[in-house]
């Protein structure tokens, strides 16, 4: 076990061969010997130098990537991996490591949910520091301080370092976060982005002036955006939240595909966009582009939705018109790692989208079932916890973990936390609302003191009566199913937002006709399904049982397009 469990030592140039033979293996072992061993393979010093590399690496790339193959290669568009650091090792066994000829995109969400996010994360930042033109990162929109507080990767590092070393490690996660690209272009004809198509950006007018150039125009136009927006747009920050400047980003992360045509905000997520088949037709026409790959629904958010196909294979075609298709990759499998014990299990095979010369627009689908068994493990999230396919709340600055924290200039990674590309409009809201919101957690300890000192007869009356949340006294529905202490900081969080929100008229997001919206700050009693027919609301899937044959059973098989092909590899 010794052995298996050698340390980490980061070499000063990191290569393919030192990530597939040395951290990969070793990540691996501490996988299977338990959270607390992770720290003696992967040191929490050594864990961020890595990542603040990388991070240095991606600061330099631009919001758009212009990707050009080599002729003679292919590119691989990796969808969601959640943290299931085994299914992406089998995923590369699939396809083959990264090299000059087999280039790899992946799209997002590579932690939260599953109970290895930081080695999946690892892992990724090592391969682009190995190979940085032959991988490439995109951002997902649980790349942010807001998702990883509510679903797990927060926790897991808390778990994995303790309590004494696992905010260094988090800041470092947050800096790649802030500095990861929304999207790439492959060749000329396909673009990968994770969640959907997206608004134009708000402008800034011209002029002198501290005032005028504070002020954002455009906050009230749903005009389409298209390529040259996403090129000139920032990356959104630590916590896109769809306000000010990082509209466009929360856009790119949160939009979803809709059976009905239309351009409008995205009620059920509280955030982003949907789009139906005709704006992706125009959206293709105007910027010249065959294909959109995008990711961000697994079969959790498809269930129920009979607009559009069931995420059961690993990718769908939303919408296939004369201009071009938009298709959903989804490449964790078995997904999601942990589900209530009522709940049957989806059994969903993953995929990932191949794309080859020379126009980079027709994809061979590849797909491969989960490698079980997996390491035993727990969940770092409340399963109760509302799904992020339904809601969206900003989290507290001082519940996420990076209040106080800098980069360690001992070890020569001096310099700014926020990634330049982030705006100053996010970073004054940020620091806006740490005050508010340090006043909101003081609040809540000084509520749980007295609560402490009441009999346990009090005790149990005013767990009987209903929790309001923190905004309004609209009731939450994370309150109702008993969220853990990071749900109930995050409600403060929104209250703080609210109040931030409520001060400032540029940032504010106008009425767009539905009733009673607020972006991003959707209330569980307005939540809508996308594509839902006559208003119905959308049902999770974690608040009920589905009843299906034991086993992993093979899901039912998409039918790909006429010039799409379908290849199954089972291990």
């Amino acid at each position: 076990m010794a052995e298996q469990l050698a340390a980490v030592t980061l070499p000063e140039d990191v290569t393919p061969q030192w990530v597939a033979g040395d951290l990969v293996p070793k990540l691996d072992a501490a996988s299977r010997a338990g959270a607390a061993q992770l720290k003696a393979v992967l040191a929490p010093d050594v864990c961020a130098q890595l990542l603040d590399r990388c991070q240095r690496v991606l600061h330099l790339e631009p919001t758009l990537l212009e990707v050009e193959p080599p002729a003679d290669s292919q590119v691989v568009v990796v969808g969601d991996t959640h943290g299931q650091f085994h299914d992406v090792c089998r995923m590369l066994e699939v396809v083959g490591n990264p090299s000059a000829s087999n280039v790899l995109v992946f799209n997002g969400d590579f932690v939260d949910r599953g109970a290895w996010g930081l080695e999946t994360l690892v892992m990724l930042a090592a391969w682009k520091l190995a190979l940085p033109r032959s991988v490439f990162l995109l951002r997902g929109n649980h790349e942010s301080a807001t998702c990883t507080l509510m679903y797990g990767f927060k926790g897991e590092l808390t778990a994995k370092y303790g309590k004494s070393h696992w905010r260094p490690v988090y800041a470092a996660c947050k800096r790649l976060f802030s500095s990861l690209p929304l999207s790439a272009r492959i060749g000329q004809f396909t673009l990968v982005l994770h969640g959907g198509i997206f608004r134009r950006q708000p402008q800034r007018p011209s002029g002198k002036g501290k005032r005028k150039r504070s002020m954002l125009h455009g906050l009230d136009d749903v005009t389409l955006g298209g390529l040259d927006d996403l090129r000139r747009a920032p990356k959104g920050g630590m916590d896109p939240n769809g306000l000010g400047a990082s509209r466009l980003a929360a856009d790119v992360l949160w939009s979803d595909p809709v059976g009905e045509p239309g351009f409008q905000p995205n009620v059920a997520r509280g955030v982003g966009m949907v789009f139906g088949p005709d704006v992706t037709e125009r959206f293709l026409s105007e910027n010249g582009l065959r294909l959109v790959l995008r990711s961000h629904e697994g079969p959790d958010a498809r269930e129920g939705r009979d607009d559009m196909q069931p995420m059961t294979g690993g990718y769908t075609l939303d919408h296939d018109t004369p201009a071009g298709k938009l298709m959903t990759v989804f490449s964790a499998p078995d997904y999601p790692q942990f589900m209530p014990d009522d709940a049957e299990r989806y059994n969903n095979l993953a995929a990932v989208a191949v794309l080859t010369g020379p126009d980079w627009a027709t994809p061979n689908f590849r797909q491969f079932a989960a490698a079980h068994p997996r390491p035993d493990a727990q969940p770092y999230y409340e399963l109760t916890v509302p799904d992020s396919d339904e809601e969206f709340e900003p989290a507290s600055a001082d519940a996420s973990g990076m209040t106080g924290v800098e980069r360690d200039t001992a070890s020569g990674l001096a310099g700014p936390t926020l990634s330049t590309a982030s705006d100053a409009c996010t970073a004054q809201q940020e620091q806006q609302e740490e005050v508010e919101q340090r006043a909101v957690a003081q609040q809540e300890e000084e509520a749980e003191a007295a609560a402490a000192q009441q009999p346990e007869e009090q005790q149990q009356q005013a767990a009987a009566e209903p929790t309001k949340a923190a905004a309004g006294g609209v009731m939450s529905s994370a309150a109702t199913a008993g969220p853990p202490a990071s749900a109930a900081a995050a409600a403060g969080g929104d209250a703080a937002a609210q109040e931030t929100s409520s001060k400032s008229e540029e940032t504010a997001v106008p009425e767009t006709g539905a009733e009673e919206l607020s972006l991003p700050l959707l209330r569980a009693g307005g939540k809508a399904a996308r594509g839902a027919k006559d208003g119905t609301e959308h049902s999770s899937p974690r608040k009920r049982s589905r009843r299906r044959p034991g086993g992993l059973e093979d899901p039912p098989a998409v039918q790909p397009a006429a010039d799409t092909a379908v290849e199954v590899v089972v291990l």
